[in-house]
């Protein structure tokens, strides 16, 4: 698996990028089985080659353990990385149980996160 994104400040206050988690439970509450982390990996090559094919955004990397795998994603408009990625997600039997997290503008206007199914 690839390694995860640097935990750094969000930059996206000017509008630039928007992140996209996609979060995926896994088979056991730790790092889930080796084949299921194969499985992973190649189905998050085939998401990094749709959205770059669709040039939406871009692929940052995963993070696996707790009995989850988060896969990281961002571009300019999130809705049209969400438009690309959403059908393959539904399609996938990895993606069960699984949802997305996206920053949105609170009651305050600073980013709150905001859980949506798969």
């Amino acid at each position: 698996m690839r390694p995860a994104p640097a935990d750094d400040d969000d930059d996206s206050a000017d509008g630039a990028e928007q992140d996209l988690l996609v979060v995926l439970r896994l088979s056991n509450r730790q790092m889930g089985t080796g084949r299921e982390r194969q499985e992973l990996e190649a189905f998050a090559d085939e998401l990094e080659a749709a959205v770059q094919a669709a040039g939406v955004g871009e692929y940052d990397g995963d993070e696996i353990g707790g009995g989850e795998c988060t896969l990281f994603f961002c571009g300019p408009d999130v809705d049209r990385l969400l438009a690309v990625l959403l059908p393959l997600l539904k399609h996938s039997p990895l993606c069960r149980g699984g949802h997305l997290v996206r920053m949105v503008p609170g009651p305050d206007g600073t980013p709150e996160r905001k859980r949506l199914p798969i």
